[in-house]
């Protein structure tokens, strides 16, 4: 699926076909498939105008249609970027989405747009349940029985997970992206002018550039308490223009006192270390690196429920889950 595509179908649509994707993504607490009958009743109009709407929504591919032992619809993740998209636009972040994606990934895809005002932000759309489960068993153990669970929930999880993390790494000083908004499955953050550093060729100094970003990563470990769990040369960005590192890609984060995060931490080291001592012909130890991150933060392994509530607060944990009210309905 393309913005293109995603674009020209979203302007057929008229404010009560919105209206009726947002009833669909509501009723997805409770149903895979929302009854016909449920649509009908909370969207309050005639089940000819309501049936005539999703006659519409189906033939644009933004929701599928279910035959069983009764009707029922579920949105497809075009109608969910719609959703995503009409939201962000109304609110006055985003005006314009490049038709190209600059990145494809196996759970996500991300684009350039435009800020409304001035300046290009990205807009990272995660898509799980394209190849991978790992994720999905560990967003399962974050909400127990909460609701009943969709590829799009799911995705939604992995979304505002991705953009607490940014909040915290940055409110540090970290160099990340500046998060600026999550809406659904959709994280909205400032544009790099760079490059992935497995893209990069020759640097100025590459062992001061490696010491920028394991100090970083301590940084990250010792004072926000959370661990990347995915770094590697894929998921570091080097601005172009001031040459300063940049860590992306945060929706695998864990708390410092998860179970396994000391794991994460010693497999993020070992693969920044690795790829620079191979590229740039580099000596360094790994212990030796893994021990001086570490130094002398007191980690007490606990349960991954126990350990986020400790970095974030009940509250903060609420915040990560996704607002109930921005799922309800909103003006047209």
């Amino acid at each position: 699926m393309s913005i293109k595509n995603l674009v020209n179908a979203y302007d057929q649509l008229d404010p009560f076909d919105l209206r009726v994707l947002r009833v669909i993504e509501i009723g997805h607490r409770k149903f895979e498939y929302v009854p016909l009958e449920v649509i009908v009743d909370w969207s309050k109009r005639s089940e000819e105008l309501i049936g005539k709407s999703l006659k519409k929504l189906n033939a644009l591919g933004m929701v599928i249609r279910y035959r069983g032992n009764y009707t029922g619809y579920r949105l497809t993740f075009m109608g969910y970027d719609a959703l995503a998209l009409h939201t962000l636009a109304k609110r006055g972040i985003i005006e314009k989405v490049s038709p190209t994606p600059i990145g494809v990934g196996k759970e996500s895809d991300v684009y350039a747009g435009d800020a409304v005002g001035d300046g290009k932000v990205v807009l990272k759309f995660h898509r799980l349940g394209r190849t991978s489960f790992r994720q999905i068993r560990r967003f399962r153990a974050w909400i127990g029985n909460r609701r009943h669970i969709t590829w799009l929930y799911e995705s939604r999880l992995s979304a505002h997970a991705e953009y607490k993390a940014l909040v915290l790494a940055y409110n540090a000083g970290i160099n990340v992206p500046r998060p600026i908004t999550v809406n659904r499955h959709t994280v909205v953050m400032s544009y790099i002018n760079g490059a992935q550093l497995s893209e990069v060729g020759d640097v100025d100094d590459p062992e001061d550039l490696y010491w920028g970003i394991i100090e970083d990563v301590k940084r990250l470990f010792a004072d926000v308490g959370v661990v990347h769990g995915d770094l590697s040369e894929f998921n570091i960005m080097i601005d172009l223009d001031s040459g300063e590192p940049y860590i992306i890609d945060w929706p695998q984060w864990v708390p410092r006192n998860a179970p396994g995060a000391l794991d994460m931490l010693r497999r993020d080291i070992t693969n920044v270390t690795r790829y620079f001592m191979k590229r740039f012909r580099l000596d360094f130890d790994v212990d030796e690196v893994y021990n001086y991150v570490i130094g002398n933060v007191e980690v007490k392994e606990e349960s991954l429920e126990e350990a986020l509530e400790e970095l974030l607060g009940s509250e903060g944990v609420n915040e990560l889950m996704g607002s109930e009210k921005e799922e309800e309905f909103e003006d047209t």
